[in-house]
């Protein structure tokens, strides 16, 4: 499996604190009285992308929005476990969820630009932070265009509508929205599936450019999409992790047959 950016393989089931960007210690998650995630715990390494797989409903998304506390805003939402990022187990009722939610960056399935401009869109969150120095915002906003490849094609045109972007355009605009903040981690939940096939590529060469300053989780359910882009994968199936790997021994030679029948499309 070729990778636009090769890393020396880790062992995810020993990884040192120096190497871990997100530790997750028997997390418990329920809405109601549906548990969704049952006693999970992993290692997610820092600077590299780890995909989350599975069939529809086996809690990949909500195990993403874990790591940013967006669970917090369902109602009925109750936890157990912990998660440290920094250092800071973040389900700590004590944890300051903006400051965290700064650090740790969330792009959604469907592109959400803001109704305002690219300019503002970008700019958004660091002027919530209380950033007014127009040059500083003019350079940041530079940077996170370009960082998210869109600079070249929306430098004419950064105070006209987010709106008038295109599909693939308006999601690398919420992604450079994220970089603004310059996040330690970029959590991605099924970024390319509302996009065609050639922006979904463009995507992915992004991420992989990316994964070189922060730290990448995506959930998918493109197996060829997790083969090209992670470098570890994640299966979980009903809430529960059942294998964790780097993406080619997982994808190749799976250990359980649970992942390997889901990865050759006999279910899910």
């Amino acid at each position: 499996m070729l990778k636009l950016f090769e890393h020396e393989t880790l062992d995810v089931h020993n990884l040192g604190d120096e190497e871990t960007a997100i530790s997750v210690e028997a997390l418990s998650l329920q809405f109601g009285n549906k548990p969704v995630l049952q006693d999970i715990s992993l290692r997610i390494p820092k600077q590299r992308i780890t995909a989350l797989i599975g069939q529809s409903g086996c809690g990949k998304s909500t195990l993403i929005n874990s790591f940013n506390r967006m669970n917090d805003l369902v109602p009925d939402c109750q936890y157990s476990g912990k998660i440290f990022i920094h250092g800071r187990n973040i389900n700590d009722k004590r944890e300051d969820v903006s400051q965290l939610r700064t650090q740790v960056g969330m792009v959604f399935q469907r592109p959400n630009p803001f109704p305002m401009s690219i300019y503002d869109n970008v700019s958004y969150g660091l002027r919530l932070k209380g950033v007014k120095v127009r040059r500083y915002l003019d350079d940041a906003v530079e940077q996170a265009l370009t960082e998210a490849a869109l600079w070249d094609e929306v430098k004419d045109r950064l105070f006209d509508s987010a709106r008038i972007l295109s599909g693939g355009q308006q999601q690398r605009l919420v992604i450079a929205r994220a970089l603004a903040l310059k996040p330690d981690i970029l959590l991605l939940d099924e970024p390319t599936s509302a996009l065609d096939p050639l922006t979904t590529l463009f995507i992915e060469e992004l991420m992989a450019g990316l994964k070189k300053r922060c730290t990448i989780v995506i959930v998918t359910h493109n197996m060829q999409q997790a083969a090209r882009v992670s470098d570890y994968t994640a299966f979980l199936h009903q809430g529960q992790l059942i294998e964790y790997a780097d993406s080619d021994t997982l994808f190749t030679m799976p250990e359980f047959k649970q992942t390997e029948d889901y990865i050759t499309g006999r279910y899910g």
